[in-house]
This record gives C-alpha cells, structure tokens and sequence, in this order.
C-alpha cells in the first residue's frame, strides 16, 4: 500500500519514539474497524487526550488520499502485452470514447490501456516519429488537487532527467485543456510484481535484473534524485528480460540535483512517504533520507525477487512497522538451496537498520552484484561465493609508508608481506593472499566493503615511520562489521629489531584472534632470514619490482645482485634472482646464454642454502622444466614447494600453466590448480589471467575470454593480462574484437613480440593476410637490430604461410635452447598449430624430444 502520511503540527522525528508508536498502534487499530465506529473507538482509546486524537485521525484521512494516488501505479498498466488474468488489474482495453482517436499535440490517441491512482494512460501514435507511445493524464478530478499536480510534476521532471535504459524515457511534458500530460515510452511486458507471482527468477536472470535496478538507481542518485518507492510494482520488466524503474512521483529531489531546470528540495518535515513493506526504517521513523533508503527498499525487492517472500512480516501494519524496525531477515538458505552465500551476505548489507550499514552507494551494490555474477559464470568454487568468511580470517592492507622518500614504499610494502607470510604459515587461520590485499593500496575503501571482497572478518593496517636508523610501526586490527579495534600497538625500535616487531605483531594478532599455535610455538614465527639490513631491505625491493613484470625485471636482478653480494648465504634473495633471469629468459628480453645458466645456478645455491623454503624450490622447478627440458625433475621440484606453502600462488599458477597444461598435456588438472591459485588470490590479475589461459587451451573459450576480462579490470596496465584478454578473444574465433584488444596489448607493453606475434596470427586468421604480413617484417625488422626470440618469428612466418623462414627461425630456437620453446612449440599451444602442420617441424621436435 502505497504510504504519504502527514502529521499536522508536529514532526515525526520530533516526537517521542513512544509517543509515536501508540498513534501508529490506535491508528491500525482503527483501520481494523468500520469507519462508522472509528470515532468512538478514538473517544475511547485516547481517553480525553485530543492531541493524541488529532494525530490519528490525521494519518487516517491522509491515508485515505495516499491510497487514492499511490495504491495502483499509473505505468504498470502502460503495456502492449498486459495479462488480463491477473486479479485486481483495470482492463487493458477499457472503452473510453473522450479521447480515443482525437489528436493531442501531435500524438494521435490510439486507446485507453488503464487507469490508476495517479493518472489514466493511453497508447497513442507519434505522428511526427515512427513510434508509439503512452501518454499519461492525471485524472479529472486530481488536476486540481495541489499535491497530485506536484507529485505530477516531480515525475516529469526527475524522469526526464534520466536519460538511462533501466529508466522508463520521457519524451515530452506538455498540457491539454488544462489537464498535464507525459509522453513516455511504451513498454511490453508486465511488472516486477507479476513476474515475482509466477515464479522467483532463477540466479543467472536474477543478477541481471538486479544489476540493471542497481545501475539504475546509480544513475538516478548521481543526478541527486532519491527514487523513495523502490517496489516491485514500481519496476517493470520488459518482453526482452530488462527492468525499467517507473514512477519517480514520490522522488526526493536534492538541493543542487543535475535536472537542467531550478530544482527545490522535496522534504517536507513531518512526511513519511514510500510503501509500507518496502520503506526503509529511517522512512518508517520519519528521519531525513539520502540515497541509501532507495538500498534497502532495492534489498527488500532482491529478497521477494530471490524467495518469493518478503523479508519483514506482519499481520497488521503495525506488525510489519516492529519487524522492520527490529527483525533480521532469515537467510536464503532457508527459503532455497541453490542460492549462494556471497548473494545472502549481499542483502544482509543492503537491509541493515543503520543506513550506514549499507554500501555507500549504489554503485557498490552494482560491483559486488556483477563480481556475483563473474564468479557464477565463470564456474568457480570460490570462497567468496559459496562460503560466509571463516570465523578466524584477516586481511593485511599494505602498510602507509609515512615518510617521504619512495624508496621506503618498498620497505613498507615488503614488511607488510612479511607478516602475510608469516600469518599464512598459521594453522586454522584464512589470510587474504598478497596480490589481493594490495589491490587496495592507496585506496580509502570502506572496511566493509574490502571484508567482503577479500572474504575476511578482520583487518590488520598499519604505518611505517623511518628515520635513519630508527623505526616507528604501527597496527591495529579491526573488525570488518562494526570496526572494533580489536587490538592496537605502536612500536619505536631500531632497525636491527625489523624481525621481532614483525614476530610480535603476528603472536598478538593470533592470540587476540584466540588461533592455536603449532607445538613448539614459543619459537620465533618470524625468522630472520639474514643479519644484514641492507640486504633484507633490496630483497623487499627486488619482489616488488619482479612482481610487476616486464621493464621492472632488469632492476630486480640488480637489487638481488646486490642482495646476495652483501649476504652470499641469503637463499630468498638467490630464488628471487633465479626466478628473475628466467622471466628474463622466457619473456626475451635477453638471449638464453646470458641468464639462464645464471638462473639455474642461482636456484640451485637457493635450494642448497635452505631446503625448506617453497620459494627456493619453485626457482629450481621454473628453470629445470624452461632451462634443462626436464620435465620429470621439474614436477618434482613444484610438487615440493606446493607441500611446503600451498599459499605460495607463483609455484601453483606456474605448476598448472607451465608444467601441467604446456609440459604434459594434463589439461583438466591445469585448470583445477588454477582455480585453486585464483581462489586463493581472487583480485589477482595475474592468477585470473593463468586461469584464462588454461581455461582456452582447454576449450572452455567464453570462460577464458570472461575470466580474461576480468583480469583487465583488476589491472589494466599488465601485460599478461592485457595480452592474455586478445588471446583469449583470438583463440574463441572472436577475431575483430581480438584485433583490437592485441592494438591494445601493443601499444601498453611498447609493442612487445609475442603481442606482435599473436595479432600477425589473429590477422591471418581473419583472412587480413597482408595485415599479418607487415606484422611479420616488423618482427623482421627488429631481429636485425636487437634480440627477438627465434620461437616468435617460426610463429609469426607460419601465421603468413612461409614456411621456408618458419622452419630456420625455429630451428634456430632449438640450437639456442631458447626457454619459449617450451611454451610456444607445445603441441598443447594453439599457437603452434600452422608449425606442426610442416613435415620438417615435427621432425625437428622429434630430434629435440618435444614430439
């Protein structure tokens, strides 16, 4: 029922939450009663207190004219295709001799579709455009009633501002014999509230049309138009599957509000306006509103849309008043099974009681609605939508370096992977992976909202102050749902104490967080892994800088160098320099003779200085499968790391990638373990992006070319992932669309050769040969001025049919061993089809043992 409830001479936030509740209490009662014995139940129940009386009568007779313009929404009947079945719903094709046929302006009406209480609509043809369209009147006997004309006006005007597809679209304003009108689009379909009745939509349909509301409402609240009657009766839901949001009569318009005319602030002390079972508690209470009450209105409609029930209940108004104010609504799982976890925690946010509560926006709503939607499609498992936040679960946000010097960024992000590290080796304690935790960096993100995208119960962030060689840390940890400071320290101590401030942040996070050690717990958590402070700090640097990949790589094998020159004994700093002559190697951005032997004899000191740490492990697999071609060794070596820190995401992704799907063809088992990587690191690019590509070399292309994308959206500025979204579109036949993605992988990576290479083939593929041609000599062009891997040019040559050149550029890569050749001449790389397709390539393969 729709609600405008004046209260003459007060205000509702101004009286007594008591005093408020016993008029809303006779006032129901009242209702319950004829009206021909309301006044004396009134002169009973008020027992001589005329204030008291004057107050419910008030609400009362409002309600009776609210129920006359709001109880049946004029555009739910504007529809080509209504169903003359359902109860309680004018005739579509009421007879209505007055206006039929007559031509209004230049609208030619065509027939009466419907009345309702805020106007009568007809379908009527533009006679200066190709269209039909509904043109709404207000009904005779409101068009002198000051309140419709303005309910009537705020319409137009906030419609009109909204120029959104989710938006029903106004055409024009204009007045006929005094009477106001709209013209608006006319829709086919039914509304929200028909389509819930049949049947609650399934989730896939379900996140499309919430998503469509969500960007909707963005839009509306971005121009400073709050909609305040967000019901299903109020959205309608188009032939094609898409929602329209109508009726904008009751809209707040804010002071300042984008409509392109003088707007006025719609707030009128005392009004409570909305529909009752969909009206946020500040509504209900008479409390000034913003953007968030459209949120929880928007949640009650998600909740009905998903369940087919309500979340709030009661017999009489008054009951379903207290069970918005005070109820938690059930979880989903108790009304379906099939509905995940992530959307349950979705419109728990949306119906908290305190709007701060809510997302900050309906943006945010959007986001983590579509993020819903990715995971569904895409097919994974992921905590974050089958599984609420483990009780005993954290995130550490990277640490503010507070001096200015940018050297120290490193330093600070390196401590703050440290403790990652350390919490990680924890039993029973969930910690947010690094890549993922980092994706807020600098960001000043509501903690609700980076709980629940990282899928923690609280959050550790900190600052670090250096200043020669004094350093001040401090951390607090925070719970995500109401931002308790659980536990807070500051630390002034030298540099030489890095390690045990690093042990003691981590022993009280597990105590406040009541995790149980491992036996031997007294043992230090954090161990310093050298005694020399300078070393430490151009590890921290040299991770960073590999982490971010390709013109970065150079200046971490320097800061490693130099790390392992002042502590030739650091095996961290001798895996992280093997792990950077290979992406060397492998990436080509130097010939094979001048950093994979170094690679590999500095993964071998890694593992001979400590056996026992998974990252020195993982350096001597990357460089036994890309350096010696030992694919049996290298298995070994990743399946070690993995039993030592299954967290460690670069030992899984190259294990499922590298090895598995490009080494030995186990393509299914490629795909879990990078799955696992990714839901380990679900905002990592990189891990999204090793996952799209095993997902395409597996023949799942439009899983590959969604998670791909998404890989995009989490960091547009990588290479791999850049690279890797033209690929995947190339690789599923959607060849225009991968053209412009490889332009684009070009251009950001300074035209990096296997993006070259890629798009030559994409070229031919598409039939544009000499397009692939030109792309090859520029290939050319470039070899004979610096080092491109061989590997790439065999590719690109075949890409344009020479055959000739194809079989000397790769028999050139396998007389210089070239890393990529494991790569690019798998017969599990698409990219190698033409090659193989050559009699002399496969014999060369043979030779090399790579058949």
């Amino acid at each position: 029922m729709g609600c405008i409830i004046a209260k003459r001479g007060s205000s509702v936030g101004t009286i007594e939450r008591e005093r408020w509740l016993k008029i809303e209490r006779l006032h129901h009662d009242a209702r319950e009663r004829e009206a021909s014995q309301r006044s004396q139940f009134l002169q009973e129940a008020c027992a001589g207190d005329e204030s008291l009386r004057r107050e419910v009568e008030s609400l009362l007779a409002h309600e009776k004219q609210a129920e006359k313009f709001t109880e049946t929404p004029t555009l739910e009947v504007a529809s080509q295709a209504p169903r003359e079945d359902e109860p309680g719903r004018p005739s579509p094709r009421e007879a209505d001799p007055g206006l039929s046929g007559k031509t209004i302006s230049h609208y030619r009406i065509l027939e009466k579709l419907g009345s309702g209480g805020m106007g009568v609509v007809y379908k009527a043809e533009d006679t200066k455009l190709p269209r039909y369209v509904a043109l709404k009147f207000l009904p005779e006997e409101s068009s002198r009633d000051r309140q419709a004309l303005e309910r009537f006006d705020r319409e137009a005007r906030a419609t009109a501002a909204l120029n959104h597809p989710h938006i029903c679209t106004i055409y024009e304003v204009g007045e006929h014999e005094g009477h106001p009108f709209i013209a608006m689009e006319l829709l086919e379909g039914r509304t929200l509230k028909h389509h819930i009745a049949e049947k609650p939509p399934e989730i896939a349909d379900f996140l499309n049309l919430a998503i469509q509301m969500a960007d909707a409402l963005d839009a509306a609240h971005s121009k400073g138009i709050v909609h305040r009657d967000i019901k299903p009766a109020n959205v309608f839901v188009t032939v094609r599957e898409q929602a329209k949001i109508l009726d904008f009569g009751l809209a707040k318009i804010t002071k300042g509000a984008d409509l392109g005319v003088s707007g006025q602030s719609e707030t009128v002390a005392g009004l409570v306006r909305g529909t009752l079972p969909y009206m946020s508690p500040e509504q209900l209470q008479g409390r000034p509103v913003d953007h968030r009450t459209d949120l929880f209105s928007l949640g009650v409609v998600m909740y009905e849309m998903a369940t087919g029930q309500r979340p709030f209940h009661g017999e009489t108004s008054f009951d379903l008043t207290s069970s918005i104010l005070r109820d938690s609504p059930r979880p989903l799982a108790e009304h379906r099974a099939d509905l995940p976890a992530a959307l349950d925690r979705i419109l728990q946010r949306c119906l908290a009681k305190d709007p701060n509560g809510r997302y900050p926006s309906a943006r945010e709503l959007r986001e983590a609605l579509e993020r819903l939607r990715r995971e569904m499609t895409s097919g994974s498992q992921s905590v974050s939508v089958s599984a609420a936040p483990p009780d005993k679960s954290i995130a550490v946000l990277p640490f503010t370096n507070l001096t200015m010097d940018p050297e120290n960024e490193f330093f600070a992000d390196g401590i703050t992977e440290e403790i990652i590290n350390v919490l990680g080796r924890i039993e029973h304690l969930h910690v947010a992976a690094r890549t993922s935790a980092f994706t807020f960096k600098g960001k000043h993100a509501d903690l609700r909202v980076i709980g629940e995208r990282l899928n923690v119960k609280t959050i550790l962030e900190g600052s670090v102050r250096r200043a020669g060689n004094r350093l001040r840390i401090t951390a607090q940890l925070i719970n995500v749902a109401d931002g308790y400071h659980l536990w807070s320290e500051r630390y002034d101590r030298e540099m030489k104490d890095i390690f045990e401030i690093q042990d003691e942040i981590a022993r009280a996070i597990a105590e406040r967080l009541k995790v149980t050690l491992a036996e031997g717990g007294q043992e230090p958590l954090v161990k310093a892994a050298t005694k020399d402070l300078e070393a430490y700090q151009l590890y921290l640097k040299g991770r960073a800088l590999l982490y971010r990949r390709g013109g970065s790589v150079p200046h971490a094998v320097e800061c490693f160098e130099r790390a392992v020159g002042l502590d030739s004994e650091y095996a961290l700093a001798w895996a992280g320099l093997a792990d950077s002559y290979t992406v060397l190697g492998y990436y080509g951005f130097a010939p094979p003779e001048a950093c994979m032997p170094k690679a590999t004899e500095a993964a071998r000191r890694a593992v001979a200085l400590d056996p026992t740490l998974a990252e020195t492990h993982t350096a001597l697999a990357i460089t036994k499968l890309l350096a010696a071609w030992d694919k049996a060794q290298a298995e070994r070596e990743f399946l070690r790391a993995l039993e030592l820190n299954p967290k460690y995401l670069q030992a899984r992704d190259w294990y499922a990638f590298f090895h598995l799907q490009l080494a030995v063809g186990r393509l299914e088992e490629g795909v879990a373990q990078a799955r696992l990587a990714r839901e380990s690191d679900p905002l990592s690019s990189y891990s999204n992006a090793i996952l799209g590509f095993t997902c395409s070399f597996s023949g799942r292309h439009a899983e590959a070319i969604e998670v791909s994308r998404r890989a995009v959206e989490l960091d547009s500025e990588a290479f791999v992932a850049c690279w890797g979204h033209h690929v995947m579109l190339h690789l599923g036949g959607r060849y225009e669309e991968a053209v412009r993605a490889g332009e684009l992988a070009l251009a950001m990576s300074g035209r990096h050769p296997w993006a070259v290479m890629t798009l030559a083939a994409a070229y031919a593929d598409w039939g544009r040969p000499g397009d692939a041609e030109a792309l090859y000599t520029e290939l050319m062009a470039r070899a004979r001025r610096n080092y491109v891997q061989p590997v790439i040019l065999a590719i690109a040559a075949a890409a344009v049919g020479m055959e000739d050149e194809a079989i000397r550029h790769a028999r050139e890569a396998f007389d210089i061993r070239d890393p990529a050749s494991q790569i690019f001449f798998s017969k599990y790389m698409p990219y190698s089809s033409r090659l193989r397709g050559y009699p002399r390539f496969r014999e060369l393969l043979a030779g090399a043992g790579m058949e």
